[in-house]
């Protein structure tokens, strides 16, 4: 009962959050993502640090019962074996980007839930960075599929499609984070 409850507790939240001063910007979007089981729901979260160890990091969150054979453990932790494999295949809009290495672990906060990340070191250019900057156009879907490493295990296909308020609010917190961006 406390997993749907929490999951309900999401739902329930605005689809596009900013988060509190304490923490770094963040955005989050609520998507589906589609498994062998059916559509589930699925959430986005864009942030974007400062300082030492500053960082741009996109985050793909679904709850593990979506998804019951898939082998999340595989990509969960720092030396996770599917963590050395480009398994994530995105594309934002008809613009698709070379498969990128994801890492993934159990999100401590909600029970039942398995965030798959990929990052980039403040000023870098990767995929993490041009899907980011590719986020902040109006009307552009983001679709993540992210592949098991295994021809048993069908892909997880997530898609989330920012209104116009989010668009505005991922270019935001992403700039910072995005390479020529000039910090003062």
């Amino acid at each position: 009962m406390r997993r749907h409850a929490l999951w309900l507790c999401l739902g329930m939240a605005p689809s596009a959050a900013l988060a509190l001063p304490s923490e770094p910007p963040q955005v989050v979007v609520r998507g589906t993502v589609t498994t062998d089981s059916g559509e589930h729901p699925a959430w986005l979260t864009l942030i974007c640090t400062q300082g030492t160890g500053a960082a741009l990091s996109l985050q793909l969150a679904l709850g593990i019962d979506a998804a019951p054979d898939f082998p999340f453990d595989a990509y969960e932790g720092p030396r996770a074996p599917a963590s050395y494999q480009p398994s994530a295949h995105l594309q934002v809009g008809k613009q698709r980007f070379a498969p990128i290495n994801v890492a993934g672990w159990r999100n401590g906060e909600i029970d039942g839930a398995f965030v798959f990340g990929i990052a980039a070191t403040l000023g870098q250019r990767n995929t993490a960075t041009t899907v980011a900057a590719a986020l902040g156009k109006p009307g552009v879907t983001l679709t993540w599929v992210q592949i098991s490493g295994n021809l048993q295990t069908p892909p997880l296909a997530a898609q989330f499609a920012p209104d116009a308020a989010q668009s505005k609010a991922l270019e935001k917190v992403a700039i910072p984070c995005l390479p020529g961006y000039r910090h003062k």
